[in-house]
This record gives C-alpha cells, structure tokens and sequence, in this order.
C-alpha cells in the first residue's frame, strides 16, 4: 500500500515518470505473464500442425529442418519466459523487448520456411510489434515496427526471385506491412494520450482525496457541530463535536437521522418542503434535554445537492448572558441598598419607637403592625436579591448525586414539617456523578421542595414529594425531576413562573417572587438547566437537566 502511495506521488509530485508508466505501474506484470502463456500455447500449436501434416497452412513446406529446429528451440525459449515472467527477473522493459524481438524473429523464420506469406502466418507478427507499442511507445516501438517490414518485404522478394511466389504475394505482403506500421503508429499514439488522460484522472482523483481528507479534518476539528447529509437523506458525516451533542449515538452509519435525533429530522423535513434552500434557525431540545440551535444549509441544487446541519450549543451563548444580567443585577443591587435600605430602616426604627408610646389605641397598634411587617417584608426582598448579586462563582465538586439526595432528603426532613415517608427518591443512574458547587445545589433543592410544602397542598400531611433521576436514551445528559402531587401551576402563570418578584402566593406576607428566579440563575451558572414541566395528570414537576459539561470524569 505505501509503495503504490508513493508510485502515485511521485506521478503527480515530480512528473519525471513515462507517460505510460502510470497505466502498467498498477499491474505492469500481468499482462506480460499472459502474453507469455499465449507465447506457450502458440508454439505447441505450430509443433502440432507442423508435425502432424493435417495443417493447410503448408507449414515448414520450403525448409522443413530450419521450421523443425526453430519450433523446438521457440518452445524452450517459452517456456523459460514464462518462467521469468512470474518471477520477474530480469526487469520489465528487458524482458518486453525480449520477448518481442525473440516472437518476430521466430515468426519471421517460420514465414520464410513455409514459402513466405502463402501460409498465413503474417497476421501473427501484429500483437509482438504492437505489444512495445502499447507499453513503451515512443521511437524505439517504431523502430521495431520499420525492422520488421523490411524483413516481411526482404523475405518476399527473396521468394519471388525463387521464382515460389508470384507478385499477387508481393502485394498481399504490402498490404500486411502498410497496417503494421499504421497499426503500431497509431496504436502507440492512442495509448499515449490514453496515458496522459488516465494520468491526469489519477492526479485529479489524489487531489479530490486529499481536499476530501482535509475538509474532514477540518469539520471534525471545528467545536460548531456539523452533519453532512446526501439528497436521500443518509448521513455522510458527523463530526465528533455533533456526535458528543447528540449523545454520542453508537453505530450512526448504520442509522437514520431520524432513529437518534427525532427533533433534528422533524425540522429537516419542514425546511426541505417548505423553506429550502433559504439558511434558517431552530431552536431545538434534544430529547427535551440537550439545548442547541440547529442551522440548516445546502450546497448544490435543490434535491440533489448536500444538505449540511450545523449544530451550536447554546450553553456557552446562555452563560454570558447570564454573566450580563449579573453584572446589571449587582448595579442595580448597590443602587436599591443605597436607596432603600437606610430610608426603610429609618420607618423600621420610627415605627418601633411610636409602638412603645402608651397613648396609642388598637387602630393605631394596627398601622404600626402592618408599617412594621411590610418593613421586614421589603427588607427581606432586599436582601434576597442582594444575597443573588453577591453571590460568588460557583466552585464545582464531584457529588454522587445518590448519596448526595439522601442526605439532602434526611435534612430536610427534620427542618420541615412534612414526614420521611412523604419523600420517595428513585435513581435510574445509581452511579451517576456530576460536577455543582454543593451549597448552590442544597439552595436550589430547598427552594424547590420548600415551595412544594408550603403551596401544593393546603394540608401537608396529604404531600408527596417524588424526586426521580433519569438518564434518557439517546443522550448523555442526566434529568432529575422534583414532582409533587399538589394543584400545580395553573396555565396563565407558568410563563411567568421564573420571572423575579413574581409570585404565585395568595398570601400577601408571604413569597418575595425571587425564589424559583434564584434557583435558575444558580442552576445557569453552574451549567444546568431548570424547567417546569406540566403534568397530565396535575401536580407539579420541576426538571434540572445536568448536560455532559456537568457530568464527572471518570
């Protein structure tokens, strides 16, 4: 493989080789083998009919002895060129012309022993004077050629003078010399420009492979997935970055888009009946997990050119984002602790101050009561959303997120007023690990089973609480669900449901509506993701999904 890789480079690198060398270099050999056979059985048949006297070709009939003698040294010399020819010694060229030159020179005395051209045996001096034509054109076939002729024409004209042959023999023997020579001539020209284009294809064909293996390397290094689908729809490429998104599906050549990325297929077959060959966006979810934006292009004509899916995580686009509202949070923060604060601090104190006058009747006691709670209730929200701006880059640890739940679970129980029992936790992935800072993940876990206790049921004995961890098909991301079997959110609010300072509570002392907008913001700077998800049957169920740059190394 690496000598024919080199032959090939050197064809195309230094272009000092013959132009027919490119055609015999893939198999040079065997020809010549079977033309050495063919040499074989050629004389075996001349020696039978020579021998037997049943041919009426009239062979041997002017110098039987010379026509004996030169069968039988013919087929010593054949067989030993067979032999060489299968062990290749001595080289190629030396042993073309060898056996050229050693076939005319045979045939030649084989005419001139029979009586000249009245046997017939001309027509058989063609393939030996074509043969270097073909492999070796050049002035040297042709010389071989014009030899030739001459001793056809010499031994003619020798035959005449004999008085054997008459000068309809002579003119049969022109002929027969004339398409020789044209034969040869043209023979040698045809193959050479033959050459030449085989020649050029090869370099064409090593430069398409080369471009070919370096646009490969190229997509796979890039960090954009990229999918290369053909006008039947079947993948010819996926580079590692998509096959890392996609999951890392196994045996994909072997699959439809369709059978590991449903969602991609979904939107393919949309935008090739309605919007082709326009380039446009999705957004997709893969497996209702992974968050990319797919991106569809196409190269060649509608329907019959390549269709190429780029695939770009949005994970990295969501965590600037995320960086930029912090940055405008903690502004904001510093302007409403500058603002606020020392303002309600004062109505705090004065209201304290007026609550211990004995003058005061209940209506009064009233107003300083609710001046004194919506005090601690603003001072409260204050310090929620300074706590959210002050909060520090997650330092991430592998956590066992088995160990790490049931340990959450044994916590919160004794802090809440709800029984362990009212906790179920089911692992699909006992084994998984992921990569959370763990005061961020227990912040976020309590928020979310503490609003369960405090809004699903109006009597908590009646919760259940189900904490489900799940690793989906076709995806590498892990999914733990906290699901409640309480009223849920209704339609109109679960848009809103992660907005800050909006709250689903009736009560208007309780929730400051940054709750569930803090959890996500935790889960986003960690690289999670945190959703609601409706359920059929009622309920509530929020979904973190840890992707891939979640998971621990193992």
């Amino acid at each position: 493989m690496q000598s024919r890789t080199r032959r090939a480079g050197d064809i195309v690198d230094g272009g000092s080789l013959h132009c027919s060398d490119l055609v015999v270099s893939r198999d040079q050999w065997s020809p010549l083998q079977l033309y050495s056979v063919y040499r074989l059985i050629l004389a075996g048949i001349l020696l039978v009919f020579g021998l037997s006297g049943m041919s009426t070709l009239s062979l041997g009939i002017f110098d039987n002895w010379l026509f004996t003698h030169a069968i039988n040294t013919y087929i010593g010399i054949t067989v030993l060129g067979v032999f060489l020819a299968h062990f290749r010694k001595p080289s190629f060229n030396k042993q073309l012309y060898l056996h050229s030159v050693t076939d005319i020179v045979f045939l030649l005395i084989v005419v001139y022993s029979s009586g000249g051209l009245n046997s017939g045996l001309g027509i058989l001096l063609l393939l030996p004077v074509i043969l270097p034509s073909i492999f070796r054109p050049g002035q040297g076939a042709l010389l071989l050629s014009a030899i030739t002729v001459i001793a056809l024409l010499s031994i003619e004209l020798y035959m005449q003078s004999l008085g054997k042959n008459t000068s309809f023999d002579m003119f049969h023997t022109g002929v027969l010399s004339f398409f020789i020579m044209v034969v040869s001539w043209l023979g040698g020209s045809w193959f050479e420009k033959a050459s030449r284009t085989a020649e050029l294809a090869t370099r064409r064909g090593i430069d398409l492979a080369n471009l070919s293996q370096l646009n490969q390397s190229i997509l796979d290094q890039l960090q954009t997935g990229i999918i290369v689908l053909d006008q039947t729809g079947h993948i010819r490429h996926l580079n590692p970055t998509a096959w890392d998104m996609l999951g890392q599906p196994e045996d994909w050549r072997n699959q439809t888009l369709q059978q590991f990325a449903p969602e991609l297929h979904s939107h393919l077959n949309y935008w090739l009946d309605k919007v082709a060959p326009k380039v446009v966006s999705y957004d997709i979810k893969h497996w209702k997990t992974t968050e990319f934006t797919m991106r569809i292009s196409q190269l060649g004509v509608q329907n019959q050119g390549v269709v190429l899916i780029y695939l770009d995580d949005t994970r990295m686009q969501r965590e600037k984002q995320q960086d930029v509202k912090m940055a405008s949070l903690g502004q904001l923060t510093a302007n409403i602790a500058h603002e606020i604060r020392n303002p309600l601090g004062a109505i705090s104190h004065a209201a304290q101050l007026l609550s211990e006058s004995t003058l005061l009747d209940k209506a009064d006691e009233r107003m300083i009561q609710i001046i004194q709670s919506n005090s601690k209730r603003m001072n409260g929200t204050i310090e929620s959303v300074l706590n959210l701006s002050r909060k520090s880059n997650p330092k991430r640890e592998n956590i066992r997120l088995k160990l790490w739940l049931n340990d959450f679970i044994n916590d919160f129980v004794i802090q809440s007023s709800i029984d362990k029992k009212q906790i179920n936790l089911f692992m699909d992935v006992a084994d998984a690990s992921i990569q959370f800072d763990p005061t961020h993940l227990h912040q976020v876990m309590w928020n979310l089973c503490r609003n369960a206790e405090k809004y699903a049921k109006d009597d908590v004995s009646k919760l259940h609480i189900d904490i489900q961890g799940s690793h989906p098909s076709h995806t590498k991301d892990i999914m733990l669900n906290i699901i409640d079997n309480g009223k849920g959110v209704p339609e109109k609010n679960i848009d809103r449901l992660f907005e800050p300072f909006f709250t689903t509570s009736t009560k208007g002392d309780e929730g400051t509506g940054l709750g569930l907008f803090m959890a996500r913001e935790l889960c986003l700077s960690n690289g999670c993701s945190l959703e609601y998800v409706k359920l059929p049957a009622g309920g509530s169920c929020f979904r973190l999904i840890f992707s891939q740059a979640n998971l621990s190394k193992k």
